[in-house]
């Protein structure tokens, strides 16, 4: 799962209108040690601020975070089903980020969408990371991009 912005691979799966190319969403996926972590991290990156009411971060408009469980070795049953060896989770914190309206429409002054710079960005700063010693990604401040089309499950995604 790629994406190309002015011919620089970015992490990222982008979804547009089939007739006019127009972007409608954009879809990534982050792994970081702890949510607190990947809090901080959103917070530099303007995908969370601090809510005024309770000082707590929460997503901007139009940034969607989804929790997401990584199985690291699936469960071992017997033939009734019945769990022999419990299946091994990865700790850390791991999430799906969609980038959407009104969020996607968004533009600097120079006329850049603030989706493409946060993913050139990430991929020009960052670092080469490995995930669970596998799947390829690039860490800023210990939140990796994860490349998705490494990742081995039913989905192709994590899960």
């Amino acid at each position: 799962m790629s994406y190309s912005i002015n011919g620089i691979e970015v992490y990222a799966d982008v979804t547009t209108e089939p007739d006019t190319d127009e972007v409608l969403c954009v879809d990534f996926a982050l792994h970081a040690p702890s949510r607190a972590v990947l809090e901080a991290v959103a917070l530099a990156k303007n995908l969370m601020v601090i809510h005024p009411e309770t000082a707590t971060p929460e997503a901007v408009r139009g940034a969607n975070f989804f929790d997401v469980t990584v199985v690291l070795t699936p469960a071992v049953t017997d033939m009734d089903g019945a769990v022999i060896t419990p299946a091994l989770l990865d700790p850390r914190y791991n999430c799906n980020l969609r980038i959407g309206e009104p969020l996607i429409r968004k533009k600097d002054a120079s006329g850049w969408h603030l989706w493409e710079l946060l993913l050139l960005d990430w991929t020009g700063i960052g670092t080469d990371s490995i995930i669970n010693d596998k799947v390829p990604g690039v860490a800023v401040s210990d939140v990796s991009l994860v490349d998705l089309s490494e990742v081995d499950t039913r989905q192709k995604g994590i899960a």
